[in-house]
């Protein structure tokens, strides 16, 4: 539990009008004066999963903390990305602790408890009312140093992170959208609006730093891989590149890469004997995390 008068209550929520009177924290908070929020839609297609995903372990490595909200998604994908890269991050959840929401990320919650924290202004009990998202999006704007939006409609909660991101001050980001699909909508109307565009990592981390220690830091060095991933077939290297941290099916994989399904089969056999993926519900396969060797 703490409160604005406790020295951990985060610096960042104190700029809010209404800042929390209360949170209730279980896991680690993470040092937030170098961390960013991620945001987007739960509807998000591969592509803009894949890009929440590789922009949040991008930042883990140059040692940001990654703030977002726990939903499936972009959320989720954010939240995968740091913590594949070895990383922290935030959940700023819209519920209580004793009941996190939504259930189907509780696997993810729990990932999160060991290298983050999950975090809510709610007490326990309190369940996913409508207007408790908008509240809790505040939360998400106020603890990154930037908010950059993945993917969103233009009826999107996400905006709503938005906008308190520039009520606040901070950068805003949003990554470009084809204009004849409804999902990135929301995000032609944010650039058209002034935001600024985000179409690698490289445009959110500089930006960070430069309003946290004037440089970009440098990438965490390397640690010894607890794997040798050379001596992997070229299909198993594919394969687990098509990954990308998330689950995906062996009918996916046979399109993203063109291996044939026999081959994708046995190369998923061989990879899940050597520990470098695992089942997960519905017959889908993802990429393990390396405790020593971020993928």
């Amino acid at each position: 539990m703490l409160t604005p008068a406790c020295a951990g209550y985060p610096a960042g929520l104190r700029a809010l009008a209404d800042p929390p009177a209360e949170l209730r924290v279980v896991g680690e908070l993470p040092e937030l004066r170098r961390a960013i929020s991620i945001v987007g839609t739960r509807r998000a297609d591969d592509e803009a999963l894949d890009f929440a995903y590789s922009l949040a372990r991008e930042a883990t490595l140059h040692g940001l903390a990654v703030v977002s909200g726990g939903a499936i998604g972009i959320d989720r994908a954010a939240h995968e990305g740091a913590l594949d890269g070895g990383g922290q991050t935030v959940v700023v959840l819209p519920t209580g602790l004793d009941a996190p929401y939504p259930r189907a990320n509780h696997d993810l919650f729990r990932r999160v408890c060991e290298a983050g924290c999950l975090l809510t202004e709610v007490e326990e009990g309190a369940d996913a009312q409508p207007g408790r998202f908008l509240t809790r999006n505040r939360l998400i704007a106020a603890l990154g140093r930037s908010t950059t939006v993945v993917q969103a409609p233009s009826r999107s909660g996400a905006l709503s992170t938005a906008r308190f991101a520039q009520r606040l001050g901070r950068p805003v980001f949003s990554v470009p959208a084809s204009p004849w699909d409804p999902r990135g909508s929301g995000n032609i109307g944010l650039l058209l609006k002034g935001a600024r565009i985000c179409v690698r990592p490289a445009d959110v981390l500089s930006e960070t730093a430069l309003r946290g220690s004037g440089r970009l830091p440098e990438p965490r060095k390397k640690t010894k891989k607890l794997n040798d991933f050379k001596n992997l077939s070229q299909p198993e290297q594919t394969i687990l590149h098509s990954l990308g941290g998330r689950a995906r099916h062996p009918e996916d994989l046979c399109q993203r890469t063109g291996i044939p399904a026999f081959e994708v089969q046995q190369s998923i056999l061989r990879l899940l004997v050597r520990g470098l993926i695992e089942e997960k519900p519905g017959g889908r396969y993802q990429r393990c995390r390396s405790e020593s060797q971020p993928y």
